[in-house]
């Protein structure tokens, strides 16, 4: 991408799935309570309505905003972030991963809802468009 080109939803769509294969790739085999199913949540995501925002993932989470953040290519100051998130971790006996669809911004006051637990990657992706749409 040259200097004065700018970034698109796209390309930060593009962007995401390639972190999220990497960090998955990086978990695979590994004792983390993060499990490597970022990939997976992205894919869902970017299938769904929610393709409409920037994606970004912190830690073990994925949330949206309104324009590409500044760690990003392209990326700016001021973004808004949408109030709701998926996040995931290994939460069963068996080593899977649950999502779980939040409303609100975690790690803020006040503190978020828990909307939904789910071991489907789509379920959550389809409670978290209704989280946003409701919200806005």
């Amino acid at each position: 991408m040259g200097e004065d080109a700018q970034w698109s939803l796209d390309d930060d769509w593009d962007w995401q799935m390639q972190c999220a294969r990497a960090h998955d790739a990086l978990l695979r085999g590994t004792d983390s309570w993060v499990p490597p199913v970022e990939e997976e949540l992205v894919l869902a995501a970017r299938a769904s309505a929610l393709s409409q925002w920037y994606p970004s993932t912190s830690h073990n989470y994925l949330r949206f905003s309104n324009g590409p953040p500044p760690w990003v290519p392209g990326g700016r100051d001021g973004v808004k972030y949408l109030p709701g998130c998926i996040s995931f971790a290994k939460e069963r006996a068996d080593g899977s991963a649950v999502f779980r669809v939040w409303s609100g911004f975690l790690l803020q006051t006040p503190d978020p809802v828990l909307v939904l637990a789910t071991l489907e990657a789509v379920v959550a992706v389809e409670a978290l468009v209704e989280v946003l749409t409701t919200d806005s």
